[in-house]
């Protein structure tokens, strides 16, 4: 779920760092998620844009570059003006959320 080459890289191998920017990513996006999902609920295109682009940028710094990707369809959804597969992308995005703070929370034990 995690790139832990790519933590390993970034934070020198400190486990300590590498929890705290978890513990940040894993306070943080909830509250991102929320945003997009407004924001497709008001086919507010122009937030989702800038709301899905600040969340796929989050998960990339931590190697999470699954949840990445769903940031991402939904960034284009957004910049593109075209929310009609938003729902869905957002359905999965909230999905793997669930899947991976349940694995950081496990991580973090």
């Amino acid at each position: 779920m995690l790139n832990y080459d790519y933590l390993n890289e970034i934070s020198g191998g400190d486990e300590e760092f590498i929890a705290e920017i978890l513990s940040d990513f894993t306070a943080q996006t909830p509250e991102l998620i929320e945003q997009i999902a407004n924001a497709v609920a008001r086919g507010d295109a122009a937030t989702l844009g800038k709301v899905a682009h600040t969340l796929k940028g989050s998960a990339r710094s931590v190697g999470a570059d699954e949840f990445a990707s769903l940031a991402f369809e939904l960034e284009q959804a957004g910049k593109q003006g075209d929310l009609t597969g938003a729902p869905a992308a957002l359905q999965r995005l909230q999905a793997y959320w669930e899947t991976l703070a349940e694995y950081l929370q496990q991580r973090a034990a």
